[in-house]
């Protein structure tokens, strides 16, 4: 069973805070922005500038959140931003990046449910003692195992004259391939 199953991650984005699983992580949200767009097919159309599009269905949702990690009597800012880079290279137990559950009313409006932590971008101003943080989330949507049933395959004609002719190889007790030679014979005696 994954790591993320037996134990899974929650992040909240909620009160000016980022928290995993209750634990506050450094920095003030400034800004929580959301975006999702349509998927399309496009195509090259002969004798057309441009191309042909049709959508099909939506992109992952891209989720960008600005914090500030500010100076303070307990950490400077470049400790909060050494905690923040340990969550954003923090993997799993198969190595890969985390998949988070995601608990924010603003995210579950827009229907995302887990994201991963896909991007950390920090910015520094000569003279200030902050860092301004860009942290970037991408939605996460596993893929949907479908079961289908299968089809059954109409045989040809060549496939129904083998089986036939293997039936009745096995009642005379004689080679498949004998059988096949006298229906061929049989047949080219009917078309002349």
């Amino acid at each position: 069973m994954p790591d993320n199953e037996q134990n899974p991650k929650i992040i909240s984005f909620e009160d000016g805070e980022v928290s995993l699983n209750g634990e506050v992580l450094p920095g003030i949200i400034t800004s929580l922005r959301v975006s999702g767009q349509v998927r399309f097919d496009e195509q090259q159309v002969d004798g057309q500038s441009g191309k042909s599009k049709t959508p099909q269905g939506f992109e992952d949702a891209d989720i960008s959140l600005e914090l500030v990690l500010l100076t303070d009597s307990e950490t400077d800012c470049y400790e909060k931003l050494e905690a923040l880079n340990r969550t954003f290279r923090n993997l799993d137990g198969k190595a890969n990046p985390q998949v988070f559950t995601v608990a924010s009313r603003h995210l579950s409006a827009r229907g995302v449910r887990q994201a991963v932590f896909s991007r950390l971008d920090t910015t520094e101003s000569e003279g200030n003692d902050w860092i301004s943080a860009s942290l970037a989330f991408v939605e996460h949507n596993p893929p949907v195992v479908r079961l289908e049933k299968a089809q059954a395959k109409t045989p040809t004609p060549k496939e129904i004259a083998d089986a036939a002719a293997a039936r009745i190889a096995g009642v005379l007790g004689v080679d498949t391939g004998a059988v096949n030679a006298e229906a061929e014979k049989t047949i080219e005696v009917d078309l002349n």
